[in-house]
């Protein structure tokens, strides 16, 4: 596999995902360097399972409504702050887990 570390970065985001949020920042972890989970108001361990995990954190305002929408937009914002030099970014939903060959296989493409 290339080393596209350098090159793609992950936003990630959630709420009361639990186990999952785990088992999706493994995933992206094996294949991708520079990750943000972005939680919306969470009330489980999914803030503290993000931190065990070593991504970077954004906690939603929860006084302005929640959406994926601007989750993904605040991620977005937040992992291009911390990392300007990436070319792509992979949008996931914390519940889900990514394949290991996807990154390649979607890099190619592009």
């Amino acid at each position: 596999m290339k080393n596209l570390r350098g090159l793609i970065g992950a936003v990630v985001i959630g709420r009361n995902e639990g186990v999952r949020l785990r088992g999706c920042l493994i995933s992206l972890s094996a294949v991708v360097d520079c990750i943000v989970y972005v939680d919306s108001g969470s009330t489980d361990d999914s803030l503290s399972i993000a931190a065990e995990c070593g991504v970077a954190i954004v906690s939603l305002d929860t006084s302005i409504t929640f959406s994926a929408g601007r989750a993904r937009n605040v991620g977005f914002d937040h992992l291009i702050n911390l990392h300007p030099d990436l070319q792509f970014v992979q949008f996931v939903d914390g519940d889900c887990e990514l394949q290991s060959e996807w990154i390649e296989a979607g890099f190619e493409q592009l």
